[in-house]
């Protein structure tokens, strides 16, 4: 087996609790089944911060984000992250680390400007969501939950995570016209899909640890029987709940802008 990851979960107090802290115990997991040791510690303080391959921040709401902005700019997470660590960044973690985000009154704040994104107020949304196959990150068809009233609006050319058959996401235009959700900017993975969203997908959790490890070539295939199971029935069950309207959501990017023409 080679070198232990360390995955530090940083300050889950600060904010609402979502149950964002499993992604932890999921990367145990699927290291383990990856012939990878990984490592678990929970910061709680600015002078308990470890240097560590991951970093997971996370959580919901708006009101604890001033806190773990704070608690974050305390640390020295800016440095690892430049210096290669990965960042898993959920929800209320994602508005902490943007360049800019907003509070319940509707003030604007800095955040820690490691994600390039700024965040900006819009109708309350909740629901399951879908994403499309990505070839290029190797993952099928992913789902999460999506409780929140933000637009995240991505910067410098940044790309989305994630585009989605079903959900709201960023609430952006995108370029291909397509549904977008998230933001993907060098080791920074950035979105609002709780679930927890590793023990969910898997996939996922092998894509944060090849960044962690700069592992290049695709992981061998790994069956998760009963993951995938649930997975696909609950996929099934969206679709069928889906309006019948809103079948172009269903369409690739490209093919439902040209429709919309």
């Amino acid at each position: 087996m080679s070198r232990a990851l360390t995955v530090a979960t940083l300050f889950p107090l600060a904010t609402v609790a979502a149950a964002d802290e499993a992604n932890a115990s999921a990367l145990v997991r699927r290291g383990a089944a990856r012939d990878l040791s990984v490592e678990t510690v929970t910061v709680d303080r600015a002078d308990s911060f470890v240097d560590a391959d991951v970093y997971l921040v996370g959580g919901t709401g708006r009101g604890g984000v001033a806190a773990l902005v704070e608690a974050l700019t305390s640390t020295d997470l800016a440095a690892r992250v430049s210096d290669g660590a990965v960042l898993l960044a959920v929800d209320a973690g994602l508005d902490a680390v943007a360049r800019s985000w907003v509070d319940p009154a509707g003030a604007r704040h800095q955040g820690l400007g490691l994600a390039p994104v700024s965040i900006h107020s819009a109708p309350e949304v909740t629901g399951t969501v879908v994403t499309r196959p990505d070839a290029s990150l190797d993952l099928p068809a992913l789902i999460g939950w999506e409780a929140n009233d933000l637009r995240t609006v991505r910067e410098d050319g940044a790309r989305a995570l994630f585009t989605l058959e079903v959900g709201s996401g960023n609430r952006t235009e995108d370029a291909l016209g397509g549904t977008t959700e998230g933001v993907l900017a060098g080791s920074i993975l950035g979105t609002r899909l709780h679930g927890p969203l590793l023990a969910l997908n898997p996939e996922l959790a092998d894509l944060v640890l090849a960044r962690a490890t700069q592992r290049s070539e695709p992981w061998p295939a790994l069956e998760s029987p009963a993951v995938e199971r649930a997975r696909r029935e609950r996929i099934a069950e969206v679709r069928r709940e889906s309006p019948k309207a809103d079948w172009r959501s269903r369409l690739p990017g490209p093919v439902a802008a040209r429709l919309r023409r």
